[in-house]
């Protein structure tokens, strides 16, 4: 990379006169000087004393922004301030900030002023900045000099009045002391014009310094407001952590669906827009890799949305096709942003690539928007291509979706994700991976097992990226086929004698379903029929160690009972049991203490899978 080159003809467009100007204040009123185009970029910079204070090489700073250099403690917030208020006024600005040295700190003093031409158009700004660390020295050094003579004053006069004292007796010393008080007396008058002069520049100093604390209280004052934004900003973020954990499927559930299988799965921030979700609707299976415009937070809402409709659109009609699924999701998110295809309006959506794999059948449906899907069969790998359209508003918002039947073989590999890895800028170049890396990632380890997959998968990923950013959040989905090992859906081998779990349910034909579906687990099993009941339950029972919750009950709600329960024990695992996805008792209930939660009506599988979680994680 070549070095950029310092614009030193920026000056040809004003007069030779004002150039001379110019370089005459830097040599005499400044330790350095900076010219900026009216970008913001520094054209030019002078140091006339051939000092560096800013302990920089000038020429890194050229044709740079002034933003994307650091120096000072405070320079480039006073420096972005000042030099939009210049522009808005075209009144010259001062400022101060200081610039750290080891232990040293140096104060300057700036001044900003537009550089104009003869015909008085803006050709940029002149930031003259001279340090005034030396006052702060010189003031000390005044004072001491002015107590050394005023105790010089003080001796003297002292001799003078024992001279006086002694009359005719010290006569022929009158004149001698005479002579010395006139000469104090001349003394006394320079002193006292050098200490009004030293007291005007104290006076200068002290307002300075008042200034400085000033400003210094006011940097404090919002420091303390930033980071307590900061703190409430990061704990609601590690909530919506929680509640997002909460509603992705477990991996024991994925694992009994899928029996070899891997997902990397890597948010950009703390949560994550791209979500993996899976679902078993007699001999089917569904699966799906989604991506949610932008990231963190706003990424995050809408994933919750996303899983929210996709479980909506299931059980509301299970025989349904992987297209057919996509243009009702389309519907719902189109519906549910109250998206028009006005100009000007938000085009948040998804992407996403869906599969509903039928053991029976051995066939596989996938549907996709920009999303495609990979199969790899006999070491070459076959990409169904996706609809170039989103889920949301779009030009083709009217058209459907293309449904991709896929007769499947054993072994078969198949791969779902996101665009998070392939647009992952990395290498010695700096590029971008790009699918036909990706794709070769893939072939070249096909032979070895899910799991070594994901790992290798993780490595290269973290090798291409190595200490650059990452720049969005990360889904990959692989699994294989195995027909001969469908029973392994089916089986729930929990062996969970030395568990307690207490069933808070007012619905008898709940209580049945979950006392039938948990005997052969070989837990304890008590049930409390309200909230109230449950609280007291827990009380005498110190030994439960999962709750099933439901958040509807009478005489006390399971919120409520949450909120007490989990004051007598935060550590118990709480799962709520909620018919209501979209409703805000699921937020009500995360925020009592609740640990995790399961749809009604509920599926078996899930159900285990969601107890497992919580009952390993404690063992």
């Amino acid at each position: 990379m070549k070095e950029p080159k310092s614009n030193n003809n920026f000056l040809s467009n004003t007069t030779e006169l004002s150039k001379e100007n110019i370089y005459y204040t830097i040599s005499s009123l400044s330790d350095f000087l900076f010219i900026l185009n009216t970008e913001g970029q520094y054209i030019d910079i002078q140091f006339p004393r051939n000092n560096n204070p800013i302990d920089l090489n000038p020429k890194s700073l050229l044709n740079k922004h002034y933003n994307e250099i650091k120096i000072g403690d405070n320079f480039n917030l006073n420096l972005d301030k000042y030099l939009t208020k210049l522009k808005e006024t075209t009144i010259n600005q001062k400022f101060e900030f200081t610039i750290s040295k080891d232990i040293e700190i140096n104060h300057f003093s700036a001044y900003l002023s537009e550089l104009q031409s003869e015909k008085g158009q803006v050709l940029g700004y002149v930031l003259l900045a001279h340090e005034i660390s030396k006052i702060k020295q010189q003031e000390a050094t005044l004072n001491k000099e002015l107590e050394e003579q005023k105790k010089k004053i003080s001796d003297l006069e002292k001799e003078v009045n024992f001279y006086i004292k002694q009359g005719d007796v010290i006569t022929n010393q009158r004149t001698k002391v005479q002579k010395e008080r006139d000469q104090l007396s001349v003394e006394k008058t320079d002193m006292e014009k050098q200490k009004a002069l030293m007291e005007q520049d104290l006076d200068f100093i002290m307002k300075q310094g008042d200034k400085i604390a000033e400003q210094k209280h006011k940097i404090k004052i919002q420091h303390d407001i930033v980071r307590k934004q900061n703190k409430k900003i990061e704990d609601s973020i590690l909530y919506a952590k929680r509640i997002q954990s909460a509603v992705l499927p477990p991996n024991r559930f994925i694992q009994y669906l899928l029996s070899e299988h891997f997902i990397f799965y890597q948010p950009r921030d703390i949560v994550s827009g791209d979500f993996y979700w899976t679902k078993q609707v007699g001999d089917k299976v569904l699966i799906a890799a989604a991506d949610c415009t932008g990231h963190g937070v706003p990424g995050a809402l809408m994933s919750m949305l996303g899983i929210t409709f996709l479980n909506e659109i299931v059980n509301k009609t299970s025989n349904i096709h992987a297209n057919e699924i996509l243009n009702e999701l389309r519907i719902h998110i189109i519906s549910s942003l109250r998206q028009t295809g006005s100009t000007g309006e938000s085009r948040d959506g998804l992407d996403i690539a869906l599969c509903i794999i039928d053991f029976k059948k051995q066939i596989l449906e996938y549907s996709g928007a920009n999303n495609p899907l990979y199969l790899i069969r006999n070491n070459e790998l076959i990409e169904t291509k996706a609809d170039r359209m989103p889920i949301g508003i779009h030009r083709k918002a009217k058209e459907s979706f293309q449904n991709n039947i896929i007769k499947l073989q054993k072994d078969d590999l198949i791969y779902i994700f996101s665009d998070g890895f392939v647009d992952q800028f990395g290498g010695p170049e700096g590029r971008k991976y790009l699918s036909a890396n990706f794709k070769k990632l893939l072939l070249d380890n096909c032979s070895k097992t899910l799991n070594e997959q994901k790992s290798i998968i993780e490595r290269s990923f973290d090798e291409w990226k190595d200490d650059r950013k990452q720049l969005d959040d990360i889904l990959v989905i692989g699994f294989k086929i195995a027909f001969d090992k469908e029973e392994v859906t089916s089986k729930m081998d929990y062996d969970w004698a030395d568990k307690t779990i207490l069933i808070a349910e007012d619905d008898e034909s709940n209580v049945l379903l979950l006392r039938k579906a948990l005997e052969k687990t070989h837990a304890e099993i008590i049930h409390a029929e309200n909230g109230k009941q449950a609280v007291k339950l827990f009380k005498t029972n110190p030994d439960i160690d999962i709750i099933l919750m439901d958040i509807r009950m009478p005489v006390m709600d399971g919120i409520e009972a949450t909120t007490q329960i989990k004051h007598i024990d935060e550590d118990v695992p709480i799962i709520v049991q909620t018919a209501f996805t979209m409703s805000s008792e699921k937020e009500k209930s995360f925020k009592a203490g609740c640990d995790d939660y399961i749809s009604k009506p509920i599926n078996i599988k899930e159900l285990f899978a969601t107890v497992c979680k919580h009952i390993e994680k404690n063992d």
